[in-house]
């Protein structure tokens, strides 16, 4: 029965090095994909906006840089090792889920043959 229990704690602790590992994969593969682009806009200053700190930089003659965060393409090998990183996530999740109820099983299993005999 321990080495059920141990078997059993073997599959939790790997499952969840492997999620842990899968997770950390997909975030460097978005944010190597994710692209960031700044844009300027151009402006002449006028009699209210120079004086506006906040709309307008007198020393580059620009309005304040906006950046905007552009998504990662759906299309390209790129998405489908994102989908099949999701999945076998998914699979770890499971495989931590069906060791814990073993593990769990185990200990009641345990527990009772413990309690029938004592």
């Amino acid at each position: 029965m321990i080495k059920a229990l141990n078997i059993a704690s073997q599959g939790m602790l790997q499952a969840e090095k492997r999620a842990t590992d899968i997770a950390r994969e997909i975030l460097k593969s978005s944010s190597e994909a994710a692209t960031f682009s700044r844009e300027l806009e151009s402006a002449t200053p006028d009699a209210e906006s120079a004086t506006d700190s906040t709309t307008f930089d007198p020393a580059f003659g620009t309005k304040p840089a906006t950046l905007r965060a552009t998504p990662p393409s759906t299309q390209g090998p790129g998405y489908s090792d994102l989908l099949q990183q999701m999945v076998d996530l998914k699979a770890e999740e499971h495989s931590f889920k069906a060791n814990a109820k073993a593990f769990k099983r185990i200990d009641e299993t345990l527990g009772s043959l413990l309690d029938d005999k004592g």
